[in-house]
């Protein structure tokens, strides 16, 4: 699929650095240096895909966006769900199992980092993927992403004015006969020297058309 970034994966049981009550994906975004409210901007979430099937984690129906994955600890206070844990969510906690690859839809750029994984938006987010693991450093520009979505051109006709290549028997004095390219232009210069004595360099249309008027009623094309 084309602008997708590959943002790691769900981090599997002993591999998560963070106190943890189990494998899980916690999203946090900040706006101009803040955290905000991820469901404050669930349009833009939509581009976070989850799973081999890249299942947005927002999806969006006639009512609004839903979470495509179970919520399981909110944004703001909260009580201390294991030791070390913060009391203050500065994220939304998903349920979504380990091994679970992630993925950035369209424009951005991607960075892993011990932990977890972020993403910087054109629009000035940053997304931060806790939990996680792995993931490839990279970034989709606007001019990628439009290249990536235009169709390739279309198969243009040859025009019916270009010269086309024939093929052609000639005697070799007693070898082999060899095949000889020439193009239409090429073989009618050479029909009309033989026909008419012409040591012209190029045909022209109207001296052609003269000499062949002048010349005696003679279909010479049968």
């Amino acid at each position: 699929m084309a602008g997708i970034l590959h943002a790691g994966y769900i981090a599997k049981p002993g591999e998560d650095i963070f106190p943890t009550t189990g494998p899980h994906l916690d999203v946090r975004v900040k706006k101009a240096g803040q955290y905000i409210d991820p469901a404050t901007w669930r349009s833009g979430l939509q581009n976070l895909l989850v799973g081999e099937q890249k299942t947005p984690l927002y999806k969006q129906t006639k009512d609004g966006f839903d979470p495509a994955f179970p919520i399981t600890s909110g944004f703001g206070p909260r009580t201390a769900p294991v030791a070390g844990a913060s009391t203050f969510h500065k994220g939304i906690d998903f349920g979504v199992p380990g091994g679970t690859p992630l993925y950035w839809k369209g424009m951005g750029a991607f960075k892993p980092g011990k932990g977890l994984g972020t993403i910087q938006t054109p629009e000035g987010y940053e997304i931060e993927l806790l939990h996680t693991k792995g993931g490839k450093e990279g970034a989709i520009s606007t001019q990628q992403q439009q290249t990536a979505q235009l169709p390739p051109p279309p198969q243009q006709p040859a025009s019916a004015d270009a010269p086309q290549s024939i093929n052609i028997l000639i005697e070799t004095g007693g070898k082999d006969d060899q095949e000889e390219r020439i193009t239409p232009q090429q073989q009618l210069q050479n029909y009309v020297e033989k026909m008419f004595g012409s040591t012209q360099s190029a045909i022209n249309p109207m001296s052609l058309a003269k000499m062949i008027t002048n010349q005696p009623s003679v279909n010479y094309f049968s």
